[in-house]
Order: C-alpha cells, then sequence, then structure tokens
C-alpha cells in the first residue's frame, strides 16, 4: 500500500506535488500549534485551579484552633464540643466555595499509604467519608501532603482522579504555640471544569483550524498556479517541440530565474530550428531527405537521417583517405622507379670520391655530407615502396614477450649511450599474437625510437607488454615533448611530422602496418608531460 502510495504521488503533475506538500506543511503546522495551544491553555487553567485553592486553604488554616484540634486528637469523639467547632469550620468552606471540599488530617502517613481524617464536612459524610477513618490516597495526593509536611508550609498537588471525582487538593500545616505540626488541612477544588474546559477548547480549536486549512488551501491553490503559470508554459513548449514544432516561442517572465529559463528554451528552439534547415539542407545533397515528413515522426527521421549522414561521410574519408593511398603508391612505384637507380649511381661515385687519399678534410667533410643526405632521401624512398606493398608477407603465431625484448636489446644502448635515458620493462608472459615478425618489429623499433628522440633532455621510456580481452597489447611511454590535441588529431596521416627534418612517412607505415594486422594504434599524449602509443594486435588462436 505505501509502495502504491509513492508511485501515484511520483506520478502527480508538478501543480499537484507542489500544492499537495505545501499543504501538508501547512497542516502539520496549524495542528502542531494547535496542540501547543491546547496543552499551554490547558495547564493554565490547572495553575489558576491550583492557585485558588492554595489561597483558600491558607485563609481557612488561620480560624482553626490549634487547642481543638489537640483535644479532638486526645478525645477522638465527634460529639466533643472542639470537634464541633472543627466541623462547623470546614463546612463553611463547602458552603462559602462552591465546587470544593475540606477535611482536617492527622500529619502522618502510615504503611499502607493512607492518611487518617480527624474531621469531615457534612458534605464528606453524605459521601462515606467518616472522621477517624483512613483515605487511601493516590500518589499525587501524598507527594503534595508529603510536602507540606516535610517542609511545614502550603503545598499543592497535580489533578488526581479518585473513586470521588477528579480533584486539586491544598494543604496547610496546623502548628502548635512551638511550632510543631498537629494537623493538615486540606481543600479539595473540584477539577471536572478542566474536563470540561478542554473540549470547549478542543471544539474551538477544531473550528478554528477547518477555516484556516480551507483558507489556506484555496490561497495556496491560486498563489501556485500563479507563481508555477510560467513552468506549465515550459512543459507545453517542450511538448511542441517534442513533437516537432520548433517555432513555438515563450513569453518572457518577469521571474528572474523562470526569464532566463524562457530565454535559454527560446534560444534551444531557434538553434533546433537552424540544425534541421542545415541537416535538411545536407540531405538533399546526398538525395535522401523527406520533406514533408509527419511532425510526430521529426526526431526519429532526423537522428536517421543524421546516422545516415555520418555514414556517408565516414565513407567519403575512406575513399578520400583509399584515393590518397593509392596516389602514393603510385608516387612511390614512379620514385623507385625514375629516382632510385640515379641516386644509387650518384651515391656509388661519391663514395668513390671519398676513398681517393689526395682531397682535403674540407672536401671529405662536404662528400660524407652529400652521402648522408643521400641516405636520408633513400629511407624516404624505402618508406614510401611500404606503402605501395599491397599485401602483408606470411602472417604467424608470436611470442609478444620475446618480439618485445628484442627491439629493447636492439634499442636500450642507442636510448642510454645517447640521450640520458633510463629504460624500463613490464613484460607479460604467455601473451601470443597473430602477425608479421619484421614488420611489427619495424613498428616498434619507429615508435620506440621516436620516443627516444622526443626526450631531448632526457627522461624515462618503458615497454609494456600484456593481454586485453582478444588483443595483445605493446605499451611504449615515454616523458617527453608530448603533444596537444590538435596534433594528436593529424598523427599518422602522410607528410604531417613534428621532427625537425621528419616527412611523417614512418608513422603512416606504422598505422599501414598495424591496420593490415586487424589491430589498431591508440595515442595518449599531454603537452610537456609524455606520450602513450598502446598497439593493439589480435592473439594468436587457441
Amino acid at each position: 500500500m505505501t509502495v502504491f502510495m509513492k508511485d501515484q504521488i511520483k506520478n502527480l503533475p508538478l501543480f499537484r506535488k507542489v500544492l499537495l506538500f505545501s499543504f501538508l506543511i501547512t497542516f502539520l503546522v496549524t495542528v502542531l500549534t494547535a496542540g501547543i495551544s491546547f496543552m499551554v491553555e490547558t495547564r493554565q487553567m490547572e495553575e489558576q485551579l491550583s492557585n485558588r485553592v492554595v489561597e483558600m486553604a491558607s485563609l481557612w488554616s488561620s480560624v482553626i484552633s490549634h487547642d481543638d484540634v489537640e483535644r479532638v486528637k486526645e478525645f477522638q469523639d465527634p460529639e466533643h464540643p472542639a470537634y464541633k467547632r472543627l466541623e462547623h469550620v470546614i463546612s463553611l468552606v463547602d458552603e462559602k466555595a462552591s465546587f470544593s471540599n475540606a477535611s482536617l488530617f492527622m500529619p502522618e502517613i502510615s504503611q499502607e499509604r493512607s492518611v487518617m481524617y480527624l474531621a469531615t464536612s457534612k458534605s464528606q459524610k453524605n459521601m462515606g467519608l467518616e472522621p477517624f477513618s483512613y483515605y487511601s490516597a493516590g500518589e499525587a495526593f501524598l507527594e503534595g501532603f508529603s510536602e507540606a509536611v516535610s517542609q511545614n508550609k502550603t503545598a499543592s498537588s497535580n489533578v488526581y482522579l479518585d473513586k470521588y471525582g477528579m480533584w486539586i487538593s491544598a494543604f496547610v500545616p496546623i502548628t502548635d504555640s512551638h511550632g510543631n505540626i498537629t494537623a493538615i488541612l486540606c481543600i479539595d477544588i473540584d477539577a471536572t471544569v478542566i474536563d470540561s474546559f478542554q473540549k470547549d477548547l478542543a471544539l474551538y480549536l477544531s473550528g478554528f483550524f477547518l477555516v484556516i486549512i480551507i483558507l489556506v488551501y484555496f490561497i495556496l491553490r491560486r498563489g501556485l498556479k500563479k507563481v508555477l503559470e510560467p513552468i506549465n508554459d515550459i512543459i507545453s513548449g517542450f511538448k511542441e517541440v517534442s513533437s516537432g514544432n520548433f517555432n513555438v516561442k515563450l513569453k518572457p517572465s518577469n521571474q528572474s530565474d523562470l526569464g532566463v529559463l524562457s530565454e535559454r528554451f527560446n534560444f534551444m528552439t531557434n538553434q533546433l530550428s537552424i540544425l534541421f534547415e542545415r541537416l535538411s539542407a545536407t540531405s538533399e545533397q546526398f538525395g535522401s531527405v523527406q520533406r514533408n515528413m509527419p511532425s510526430s515522426h521529426r526526431f526519429e527521421e532526423a537522428i536517421g537521417e543524421m546516422e545516415h549522414i555520418m555514414e556517408k561521410t565516414k565513407i567519403l574519408k575512406e575513399l578520400q583517405r583509399a584515393e590518397k593511398m593509392n596516389a602514393i603508391g603510385q608516387l612511390a612505384a614512379s620514385v623507385a622507379h625514375e629516382i632510385r637507380n640515379p641516386m644509387t649511381v650518384v651515391k656509388g661515385f661519391l663514395q668513390i670520391f671519398l676513398a681517393k687519399d689526395q682531397m682535403s678534410e674540407e672536401e671529405r667533410m662536404y662528400i660524407k655530407l652529400m652521402i648522408d643526405e643521400m641516405e636520408r632521401a633513400e629511407k624516404i624512398i624505402n618508406d614510401y615502396l611500404s606503402l605501395a606493398k599491397p599485401d602483408l608477407d606470411q602472417v604467424e603465431d608470436l611470442d609478444a614477450a620475446e618480439l618485445a625484448s628484442k627491439v629493447m636489446d636492439l634499442m636500450n644502448s642507442y636510448a642510454m649511450m645517447s640521450k640520458n635515458i633510463s629504460v624500463a620493462s613490464h613484460i607479460s608472459e604467455g601473451v601470443y599474437i597473430r602477425g608479421n615478425t619484421s614488420e611489427l618489429k619495424q613498428v616498434l623499433i619507429n615508435i620506440y625510437k621516436n620516443g627516444i628522440e622526443a626526450m631531448k633532455d632526457g627522461g624515462s621510456l618503458a615497454l609494456s607488454v600484456y593481454q586485453d580481452g582478444q588483443y595483445g597489447v605493446f605499451e611504449i611511454s615515454d616523458s617527453g615533448i608530448g603533444m596537444t590535441k590538435e596534433e594528436l588529431e593529424r598523427l599518422g596521416t602522410a607528410f604531417y611530422s613534428l621532427k625537425e627534418k621528419g616527412t611523417g612517412m614512418g608513422l603512416l607505415v606504422c598505422y599501414q602496418i598495424i591496420e593490415r594486422m586487424k589491430g589498431r594504434i591508440e595515442v595518449d599524449s599531454e603537452k610537456g608531460k609524455g606520450t602513450v602509443f598502446r598497439i593493439y594486435i589480435p592473439i594468436a588462436n587457441g
């Protein structure tokens, strides 16, 4: 039942939710206020009755003779003149003060928690309370009685109930000439008036409470409608937008927060309208637009159209990339046939000149420089030729740890001797991949060498090997210069390099080789902090 009510409340409209919770809070505050008022008024009524009976007891105690009290205690005879005088005095209390009774008690409490009457009024005799009998008192009565005896002063009880009714009692010690307590004068006042007062007060508060709740409900309802009107307009606007109507505009609100929300909503609808217009124009270029699509399906159609455009754009990029690679391949073939042979001849003659003894050191330096540049050009040609290869060589199952160790052995001496670089490795055993040994080694050496060259002032270089799902991963990390986001996006494209004399063909070849192995390369980098290359190669079956 509780879960059902929670679900019902969750499904309520915003206006009804706010109205319900506001009304509940007001209801609780009103009930709490009424309850506190009820308790305070009742307490004040009890204090007024208590003060009244205490004043009466103090007044009447002054007309009681302690000599008569001593004689009554001595003879315990209801016919004795002293008893008659005491009975007359306490009966006057009943006559002069309505709703009250007076009696005189011995100042001791028996072991049975009762007290003995010394004298009773005529009205008490009618209730069966005889002199020199015991009254089995309750705790509230005895607390007040004990306080009067122990402290020798006037005291009163709280409201208590016995078989004769509901009462508040006041107790006044009667003392002799030496200050010793000889008796206790008790005056009871009828407290049923409190019960009647509580009923009247409850009726009054209930009526007041009902009027307040009705007024609060209508005031809240009217006020919330006024306050939430802009929010309802916004909700209606979102419904229109979700149905495909982007021409809806909200009226400016004079409430600051809602006014900003209305402005942002109108800006959103304007941007959506522009987006759909551009989407329609783009779709027209692809020849797939539906101009008269139903408004209720505009979002679904738009999403489908965007996916279609993205797919076509992806295909176009792949075609452009394929055309670029084809052009590079043709260029590579042309370079190989038209330039490589003349360069080999020139390089050979330069090496012959270098071997002659009669040349000066300056001439030797110039020739050696020419040979180095020829070798660099030859390396570029070899990169182009790698791109022009149509297929991989024979693939096989490889031990990734063994391959990584060979690359480390080959490159670490270069890293530590030519640069102030510390190297580390974290190689997991048992990772077997499917690929081509020589080409994969070429990729690792190229990226490892790039990491070394990125740390001009030294740093740390690490090579890790591990398995990630269906891939074996080579992770090469350096603490070099790093790259920006824009540089990362262009990484691996032809003719783009961060090196002073680089062509960008090295990484392009690496990407091509890994793609042909059905793997991928991921790069994370931060400018000034370093770069991490992760090379994913499919694991070997079994």
